[in-house]
């Protein structure tokens, strides 16, 4: 009898802190002016999914609460002020440039800076990489004395790898304060188990699959992958990743 069991999924992170890749940040990014002049949320875009204006509100206020949830000691603001100040026109253009350039032109820094007088950081996050892998692994199973049982154990893996580039801009001086990219997986599994009383027949199928590309439509139909994990978890943990490597107090 075939049976199997849904695995919880596993964020893949570690206890250490957040790795940003190709880190730059501006002197005067310090502490004590991130504090003073606080943090406004302006967008987050996805390069590769045609997000609707809806779906990038929703996400940059996830990015708002959970910054704030994870750095208390700093004042950080929603899209809204922003909105209200500039119109909802100018702001679409801001994200498209984040979107298609990945930077702020002059032209929309200058604007702000005019325009913005009473918040110095805007931060924009941008999906650049978001990549969906399956993956199929085959072993023996084993009792607890670590001998074979006869069983065999095929865990199907569905992966889902984010890189988002986030940039903080200094509107008050119209330049990139801090810049990096930080990744992020999440994952999901299935793993089946083919016990040997139901047959040599069956465990030969399940070996022969992997040796053969004219089985992959029979082995997706009778040990399909899970379910591709959502974005919102992913991005959630990549959101606390940037909000751990902000500037800290001394």
């Amino acid at each position: 009898m075939l049976k199997f069991i849904v695995l919880l999924s596993t964020l893949l992170i570690t206890s250490c802190a957040t790795k940003v890749h190709g880190l730059r940040k501006t002197a005067d990014f310090t502490y004590t002016n991130v504090q003073a002049e606080r943090l406004t949320i302006a967008g987050i875009v996805h390069t590769g999914e045609n997000w609707d204006y809806k779906k990038q509100i929703s996400t940059a206020n996830q990015f708002r609460v959970e910054l704030q949830e994870k750095r208390r000691d700093l004042l950080v603001d929603n899209a809204s002020p922003l909105i209200k100040r500039i119109g909802r026109g100018l702001y679409r253009e801001l994200l498209r440039e984040i979107e298609e350039d990945g930077i702020l032109s002059e032209k929309s820094l200058t604007i702000l800076g005019q325009n913005i007088t009473k918040r110095r950081y805007l931060v924009f996050a941008r999906i650049e990489s978001d990549i969906i892998e399956n993956d199929r692994s085959e072993s023996a199973v084993t009792n607890a004395e670590g001998n074979e049982t006869g069983d065999r154990s095929l865990t199907t893996t569905t992966t889902r790898s984010m890189d988002i580039n986030f940039s903080v801009y200094d509107i008050r001086n119209k330049y990139l304060a801090w810049n990096g990219i930080i990744k992020k997986s999440d994952r999901n599994d299935l793993e089946y188990t083919i016990r040997k009383r139901d047959g040599v027949d069956k465990i030969i199928d399940l070996v022969s699959a992997f040796s053969s590309k004219k089985n992959t439509e029979s082995m997706n139909k009778k040990y399909p992958f899970p379910k591709t994990p959502g974005d919102r978890d992913i991005l959630a943990y990549a959101f606390r990743g940037f909000a751990e490597n902000l500037p800290s107090k001394d």
